[in-house]
């Protein structure tokens, strides 16, 4: 295995394999055009002659000043000194401020044709400037459709007073307090398709005395496997002894950031495996305290994990931020993982698949085909046509390999992703045109991984600080530690719950609420939604809007009609879905197959929910301020919308909102993706609920009278979701057993 070389093949199965996306043409150019930019925008300096100026002298003479002060007042206060150039200020991240820091006087905003661009932060310093600013409300049918047409690819740049240019990150001189920010096009969208030439006017003012800017402090990494203690006052970091064999990695914490309520904590995973192998991070970090307890950790969006140019083979580098009330140092911070190797690089099979002239998303072909790849055995199980012009394929390995590069010969593949889960391997490829007809499926790059294998670093801070429980966390219900405790259902209670369940198959499942009676409603199908009455179920499939009645058994179809995230109105005669396909937008569609309703254009709207009369839709899009996605009420019989309020911390990804039946709260997944808020339809603050108690929110439903709110959470245990109901006004909660899946329904009797 040592003389094992890494090949280009095998990068490319790592990159097929763990869903890293093929770098696209236009992306090389234009990172090279903002490199050259930026080189012709830095000043240059005349090399100095290689000899002692009198400047030299100075500085020799400075650094000798530096080297006594050392020697008396001792190398950690002058260490701790200059850890005070670099500091980290709350919503920003680590800045250089051995200038003064100056920044944005006030947010600007511009808003035309329903597309809003604002500026909402600037800080700069003597090395760079950093402008936070954000788009909102561009419809996706601005974007290209297929991989093979790019849009505007202009890059925006400051225009200084004097009319000249500067990149976005250049330094501004400090005798400059104005600049306008031009964005000659909003990224990638087509010409003719959204306003151009975006002009905000920005004006920069000095930092304020009480701006907080926290220090950096860096703490001495181990270098070995033998505990190591850093320097004094800077925390400590000790990895876990082995106990056996050397392990595959280590963890270092190496920067450590004192917040006013925990720490930031940032480090490595360092690979130590054989030339040739590439080591892979598996499942999320656990962090325990001294007493074992979890600690629900989340990550700072302002603070970037750290580069470290000479780590190969893998490995990654984090940021976790942690609140220090209740939690008893030493913290044990674990990582798990496995290693990759190639087995075979020249290793080929080949089988052939017909799926038609005319395939369509959501196809499925059971193939169940045997052939050999390297000498072991391997089984394609399924291929699925999938919306992204491409095919999804489900593989068995086997129990000697654990994933393979695929392709379709004759095509040229611009997109995929893929990577394994309990003993299948799957992987997709996208292309600019559907393959179709006999598809020949070429697998190659076979791949090996080792047992999963935990490492360990213990860190604490250099010293003891007390906490005070923030206001916003104390009608806390459940934590990542607390939740474990959280006790069965009990029996004899009854009420359903309606899910999807992604294994052994995906399918819409109703279930009792204590597992008994799981009967099958839509095989292959996903994300139901149940009507306010409890009576029927509402899903799309490839052919239109399925419904089923509970009680009947009998079903109906709009054929034609699609869109995902299907809600029922509360007289239960339409059905809200969005639509990504030659359409986007919000469509209302009637249960009796009348003709859809446009309610808005973009394409990528989550709805949250009805008003209690059916007059009013709500639904979450992406804001422009950078503080979570924001709220909208649309009128539905006249077409009117208002901007309601911003879901803050909200979840950048896909925030799952829900509002109550009642009208009166919205619950929504916060920015971990792992975290539950609740916050009041009329604006008040939002109420943290649950605080990382898992890996991650899956499902979030409303039972009709409002007063319990179930949640499904992904778990090591339960990685298609555990579902909790929770009643948040009081916390009780209960785990339902024998369940897991997507939530997509609550029914109480």
């Amino acid at each position: 295995m040592n003389d094992l070389k890494i090949t280009p093949q095998f990068e490319t199965a790592l990159r097929q394999s763990y869903g890293v996306p093929p770098i696209r043409t236009e992306f090389v150019d234009r990172l090279y055009g903002d490199l050259l930019q930026r080189a012709q925008a830095k000043p240059h300096r005349p090399r100095p002659a290689l000899r002692l100026r009198p400047a030299g002298a100075i500085a020799l003479a400075i650094l000798a000043f530096f080297l006594v002060i050392t020697l008396v007042i001792g190398p950690q206060r002058v260490y701790a000194a200059m850890l005070q150039f670099f500091g980290y200020i709350p919503g920003v991240g680590i800045v250089d401020q051995s200038s003064p820091i100056r920044m944005l006087a006030e947010p600007v905003s511009v808003t035309r044709d329903g597309i809003t661009v604002s500026v909402n932060q600037a800080v700069l310093t003597g090395v760079d400037t950093r402008i936070d600013f954000g788009i909102s409300g561009v419809p996706l049918s601005a974007y290209p459709k297929g991989e093979a047409v790019t849009g505007c690819m202009d890059y925006h740049y400051l225009r200084l007073p004097d009319g000249s240019k500067a990149a976005v990150t250049a330094p501004i001189p400090t005798n400059i307090d104005e600049a306008t920010l031009v964005i000659p096009c909003i990224f990638n969208t087509l010409p003719g398709a959204v306003p151009t030439d975006w002009e905000l006017p920005l004006r920069f003012i000095a930092a304020p005395p009480e701006l907080t800017v926290l220090p950096v402090i860096d703490v001495t990494p181990y270098v070995t496997l033998a505990p190591t203690v850093s320097p004094p006052g800077v925390g400590m970091a000790t990895p876990i002894a082995p106990t056996q064999a050397p392990p595959q990695a280590s963890v270092t914490v190496e920067k450590v950031i004192e917040t006013a309520d925990g720490y930031i904590l940032l480090g490595f995973v360092r690979p130590h495996i054989p030339e040739g192998s590439w080591l892979q991070v598996t499942g999320a970090a656990v962090i325990r305290d001294a007493d074992g307890n979890k600690v629900s950790y989340a990550f700072p969006s302002d603070v970037q994990p750290l580069d470290d140019p000479n780590m190969n083979q893998g490995g990654s580098s984090w940021v976790m931020q942690i609140k220090g009330t209740g939690v008893k140092f030493p913290l044990t911070i674990g990582f798990s993982g496995v290693v990759i190797s190639q087995v075979d690089p020249q290793a080929s099979a080949r089988i052939t698949v017909d799926v038609g002239a005319n395939p369509v998303a959501g196809q499925v072909w059971e193939v169940n085909q045997d052939f050999q790849l390297a000498g072991y055995p391997v089984r394609l199980l399924s291929i699925t046509a999938d919306s992204r012009n491409g095919y999804s394929f489900r593989v068995d390995p086997g129990v000697d390999l654990s994933g393979m590069s695929v392709q379709i010969e004759g095509y040229q593949a611009v997109g995929g992703g893929g990577g394994g889960w309990q003993g299948v391997f799957s992987t997709s490829l996208a292309y600019s045109e559907l393959p179709t007809g006999r598809l020949k499926l070429l697998f190659t790059n076979p791949l090996s991984a080792s047992p999963t294998e935990e490492w360990q670093v213990m860190w604490q801070p250099g010293a003891a600080r007390e906490f005070t429980p923030a206001a916003a966390d104390a009608d806390l219900c459940w934590d990542a530690n607390t939740i474990a405790t959280v006790p069965t259902l009990p029996a004899g209670l009854d009420g359903s719950v309606v899910i999807t369940q992604m294994n052994p198959q995906l399918q819409i499942v109703l279930a009792g609420m204590d597992g008994s009676q799981q009967r099958i409603i839509a095989p292959g199908s996903a994300r139901a939604a149940l009507s306010w009455d409890a009576s029927r179920l509402a899903y799309v499939t490839t052919e239109g809007i399925a419904f089923v009645d509970l009680f009947s058994g009998a079903s109906s179809l709009i054929t034609g009609a699609f869109g995902h995230d299907p809600h029922w109105s509360p007289d239960g005669r339409s059905i809200a879905v969005v639509n990504y396909g030659d359409l986007y937008g919000i469509f209302v569609v009637g249960s009796d197959s009348n003709a859809p309703q446009q309610l808005s254009n973009l394409g990528y709207e989550s709805i949250a929910g009805w008003s209690p009369d059916g007059s009013t839709l709500f639904y979450a899009i992406p804001g422009s301020g950078g503080d979570g996605f924001l709220l909208r009420a649309v009128n539905v019989a006249g077409g009117d919308t208002r901007d309601l309020f911003v879901l803050e911390n909200s979840s950048r990804k896909a925030p799952l909102p829900a509002v109550s039946p009642d009208g009166r709260w919205i619950a929504y997944r916060a920015s971990d993706n792992a975290s539950l808020y609740i916050k009041g339809m009329d604006g008040s603050s939002a109420r943290l609920v649950l605080d990382s108690p898992a890996t991650a929110i899956n499902g979030i439903a409303w039972e009709k009278e409002s007063h319990l709110l179930g949640v499904s959470l992904i778990t090591p245990e339960h990685p298609d979701g555990e579902i909790f109901l929770i009643a948040p006004d009081s916390c009780e909660t209960y785990r339902l057993p024998g369940l897991s899946g997507e939530l997509d329904g609550v029914i109480i009797p």
